[in-house]
C-alpha cells in the first residue's frame, strides 16, 4: 500500500510538473511574441529613418540650390537697380536739354 501511495504521489508530481512546464512554455511564447512585435516596430522605425536620411540629403541639396538662387537673384536685382538709376539720370539729362 505504501508503494502504491508513492507511485500515485509520483504520478501526481509528474502531472503537476507537466502542467507547470506547459504554463511556463506558454508564458515564454507570449514573451517571445511581445519581443518579436517590439523588434518589428524598431525595424520599421529604422527603415523609415533611413528613408528620412535620404530625404535629408535631398533637403540639404535643395537648401544649397536655394542659397545659390538667392545669390543670383541679389546680383540680378543690383544690376537692374543700377540700370534703372542710369536710365533715370539719362532721362533727367534729356529733360534738362529739352528745357534749355
Amino acid at each position: 500500500m505504501d508503494q502504491q501511495l508513492k507511485e500515485l504521489q509520483e504520478k501526481i508530481t509528474n502531472i503537476s510538473d507537466q502542467k507547470q512546464f506547459t504554463a511556463d512554455q506558454a508564458a515564454v511564447q507570449a514573451a517571445q511574441m511581445e519581443m518579436l512585435t517590439t523588434l518589428r516596430i524598431i525595424r520599421a522605425a529604422m527603415a523609415s529613418s533611413e528613408g528620412s536620411t535620404a530625404s535629408n540629403k535631398e533637403l540639404q541639396a535643395l537648401k544649397e540650390e536655394n542659397g545659390n538662387l538667392k545669390k543670383v537673384d541679389t546680383k540680378q536685382r543690383y544690376r537692374i537697380d543700377h540700370l534703372v538709376d542710369g536710365m533715370q539720370e539719362l532721362q533727367k539729362k534729356l529733360d534738362a536739354e529739352r528745357c534749355t
